[in-house]
């Protein structure tokens, strides 16, 4: 069976079961118990979780949390009874008394209050909870990947891959989200600021077993980076918030036409007013990479043809790592330190063949024997600290330094064959790439709330960064290594930009909710070699509002509308370019010119029940494209370097339908539809292409006796752009089986990723006006099988952790692995 085909098939069946599971949800009954939450001094309280439990057994039916008003309200609720609990930071659990549903349209309204908590006053009660898989909030939508089975033993790329609206490229090194590229990654609330390239290296040796959540922030606010056009990903990692000494163990096994291998542990004491923790993660997966591509060029009547095939094999080998502590100084005041860092190696090496055609007539056989590493190690220490003037009153201030390291050789053996199969000549050529990188940040946030219905928001931000880039080509040539100067290069980059930013959060009324901010930045970057200085000195500032309402239009239903604008500069891999042959005629390098793109961003959201609905346009001047072709009809070879377009406008529609088939079968549902116009100049003359896209990402949740439950997840991508390629439809099947241990000995999970072999990336572009004739199809991922084991160990008293983010969540996304 074809991969196009099972596709498809896959297609048919996540829309049938769309259809299927919506009807159900539409005919369903409509019960509902309602109601509102209060602080101790009886104001509503906003962002308070509020869960939905059997009585009998206290077991989870469902969670959310209150609007601005303290409001919730839980729809379809079956027959029976039930508890309402109530929770916040500062608070005890409070309980409502007992709340019958005795048929079908009954409606039900309690009301809670919590009182204040005290640390003498806490008791050890442990309520077991599920949070839903897609969570909408005010400002992003949360995918709560720690309740996923399927996820249990993939990297946190894989996670990525299938999360509603996100697109990842592994060969072009870039994540999507609706359509749109410039996305920021964080970790734990930090900006990753290495090259796009080293943190897809990173996320794909980045266990998803220590994943909590993963936060799609597609329109942030002022007090986020004004970087990425998509805007960010935050990826939280999970964290222990026990009193005593606590933690967790988790180990995998896997196979998938090669090893796949991850431990992972994590620790937490807290004791008085100390709290340390730390974590550390192991992995290493081995499998086959295959690729075929072929690529057409015309020079006067003459068309020289390339075709390629890639048999390799990757071994991807990753260690992560955090250790920290926070000091309750005094009852306003935290000190805390973090020292993270990671150490991740990739090596493949491959035997490839191109087949080089003139007229359609075999000339040339050239068979690659070829190695490389790319290795990416991180360091970096993190000095908070945490003043509450009073309830309403805080300033954070955070100092950062980061540190990367990039060691990448690579060596190509190239044998030389005639159409008739003898030999002519060998090639032995070889290329480095050593990167160090440096980050200073500093960084001061204020918030204070006025009065019950305005707060404000204000800080200041600093980072300075500088790199060295040493890329080096040599030619094995008369027994010696010659270096070809004009693909070696020391490049030199300093960078430091300035912001700062102010914001407004106000409560027009019990319905309506505002927030407005104004941010401005401030950079200055300069790039040069040894020989030529002042390649790229740019001094640039612009201001960047951002807008938020939301309105409740009843008790079921709310509207929300955002606007931001946004920037993307370029990587610094794009600028200060590496050097990579693909194939003997295609090369991949950086582009020094590139210049940042500006972005005005606009998104609506609708929610009504549970269902969710987004729409968005953008429209970004300067966009920049990754790894675009531009043909040599001379020497017949093709580099690919990123470019800037004229401009990018994308729309996009997400929907998400959460429903429950029946007591055991729980379902979420997201479809994203994309249309996208891409205007750009190739060669002095304009391109202009337009493209409609969607997505479909469907999982289904089953419980099933025993301490059993299974989930399948299946992901559908449509047809789409990538500057002037089409990339071709691709999806994936996963399913997991989970076993809950007796007492306290953990789960047990199995589940089967990829299981119908769908995830192929495939490229092409067919312009012989513009030289550009071409295909290219990657297989990154296998079908692979896994076992995955988790325990927790220690005491399990609950306590409110401490939300903390340092000041460089924005400067780690520009460093690319």
């Amino acid at each position: 069976m074809q991969p196009k085909n099972v596709g498809q098939k896959a297609l048919r069946l996540l829309l049938l079961f769309a259809a299927c599971s919506f009807i159900t949800s539409v005919c369903g009954g409509q019960s509902a118990i309602r109601g509102k939450i209060f602080n101790s001094k009886k104001e509503p309280a906003a962002s308070a979780s509020v869960l939905l439990l059997r009585s009998k057994d206290s077991s989870l039916m469902k969670a959310m949390v209150s609007d601005v008003n303290g409001t919730y309200a839980f729809h379809d609720i079956p027959a029976g009874n039930y508890l309402v609990q109530g929770s916040a930071l500062g608070y005890k659990q409070t309980y409502s008394n007992i709340v019958t549903i005795n048929k079908t349209n009954e409606e039900a309204t309690v009301e809670l209050t919590m009182s204040e908590a005290e640390a003498a006053s806490l008791t050890s009660v442990t309520v077991s909870t599920r949070k839903p898989l897609l969570e909408q909030k005010i400002d992003r939508l949360v995918i709560n990947v720690a309740n996923s089975i399927t996820s249990a033993g993939n990297t946190a790329l894989e996670v990525l891959e299938r999360s509603p609206g996100v697109l990842v490229s592994r060969q072009n090194n870039t994540i999507a989200v609706n359509g749109k590229d410039g996305v920021v990654i964080m970790i734990n609330g930090k900006i990753n600021h290495m090259p796009a390239s080293a943190v897809i290296q990173m996320l794909n040796g980045m266990s998803a077993n220590n994943i909590e959540k993963i936060e799609l922030i597609t329109t942030p606010p002022a007090n986020f980076d004004a970087e990425g056009n998509a805007g960010y990903i935050n990826i939280v990692l999970k964290q222990n918030s026990s009193f005593g000494t606590n933690g967790s163990l988790s180990g995998t096994l896997g196979y998938g036409q090669g090893w796949v291998t991850e431990a992972g542990m994590t620790i937490n004491h807290r004791k008085g007013n100390m709290n340390w923790y730390g974590d550390i993660s192991y992995s290493r997966t081995k499998k086959p990479f295959t690729a075929t591509a072929y690529n057409e060029i015309s020079n006067n009547g003459k068309i020289t043809r390339t075709d390629f095939e890639a048999d390799r094999t990757d071994t991807t080998r990753n260690i992560n790592g955090r250790f920290g502590f926070d000091w309750q100084a005094s009852k306003k005041t935290i000190v805390g330190v973090l020292l993270s860092g990671f150490d991740n190696k990739y090596t493949q090496s491959e035997n490839n063949v191109s087949n080089i055609s003139t007229n359609a007539v075999l000339d040339t056989v050239i068979r690659h024997a070829n190695s490389e590493m790319n290795h990416w190690y991180n360091y970096g220490a993190n000095i908070n600290f945490q003043h509450n003037f009073n309830e309403e009153d805080k300033l954070v201030i955070n100092a950062d330094y980061i540190y990367y390291g990039n060691n990448q050789p690579v060596n190509y053996h190239s044998s030389y064959y005639d159409n008739e199969g003898k030999f002519a000549h060998e090639e032995l050529f070889r290329s480095g790439k050593k990167t160090p990188i440096n980050f200073w940040v500093f960084a001061a946030d204020y918030s204070k709330k006025i009065n019950k219905n305005l707060s404000f928001e204000a800080g200041a931000k600093q980072t300075v960064s500088a790199f060295h880039n040493n890329i080096s080509f040599e030619r094995f040539v008369q027994n010696m290594w010659v270096k070809d100067d004009s693909l070696s290069a020391e490049y030199d980059l300093n960078e430091d930009y300035s912001a700062a930013y102010a914001s407004l959060n106000v409560a027009i009324n019990e319905t309506t909710q505002l927030k407005g901010g104004l941010r401005y930045e401030h950079t200055n970057s300069n790039l040069g070699t040894q020989d030529v200085k002042n390649i790229v000195d740019r001094h640039y500032g612009d201001f960047f509002p951002s807008f938020f309402i939301s309105h409740k239009l009843s008790e079921k239903s709310s509207i929300a509308f955002s606007y931001s604008r946004r920037i993307t500069r370029p990587t610094f891999d794009d600028l200060a370019p590496f050097t990579y042959y693909a194939n003997a005629n295609t090369l991949l390098t950086g582009n020094p010119s590139l210049q940042p793109a500006l972005s005005n961003n606009f998104k609506a959201d609708y929610t009504l029940k549970q269902y969710l609905f987004s729409l968005s346009y953008s429209k970004e001047d300067d966009a920049i494209a990754q790894f675009q072709p531009h043909t040599d009809s001379v020497t017949n070879k093709v580099t690919w370097s990123a470019e800037n377009m004229i401009n990018q406008k994308t729309a996009s529609l997400m929907v998400a339908v959460p429903v429950t088939i029946t007591k055991w079968w729980n379902a979420q549902l997201s479809v994203t539809g994309v249309w996208q116009e891409t205007n750009a100049v190739y060669k002095g003359e304009p391109l202009s292409a337009q493209q409609t896209n969607v997505s479909v990402n469907a999982n289904m949740r089953f419980t099933l006796p025993r301490n059993f439950s299974a989930e399948a997840t299946g992901q559908y991508q449509s047809a789409q752009l990538f500057g002037v390629y089409r990339v071709s439809p691709t999806g994936t099947l996963d399913i997991g089986l989970k076993k809950k241990l007796p007492a306290r000995w953990g789960s047990l999970i199995f589940n089967a990723s990829n299981i119908l072999n769908t995830s192929a990336f495939t490229f092409s572009t067919d312009l012989p006006q513009q030289n550009l004739v071409g295909s290219t199809s990657l297989h990154f991922s296998v079908p692979t099988y896994k076992l995955t084991y988790t325990r927790n160990f220690g005491n399990d008293k609950l306590k409110e952790k401490r939300e903390r983010m340092t000041g460089a969540e924005d400067e780690k996304q520009r460093v690319q692995h």
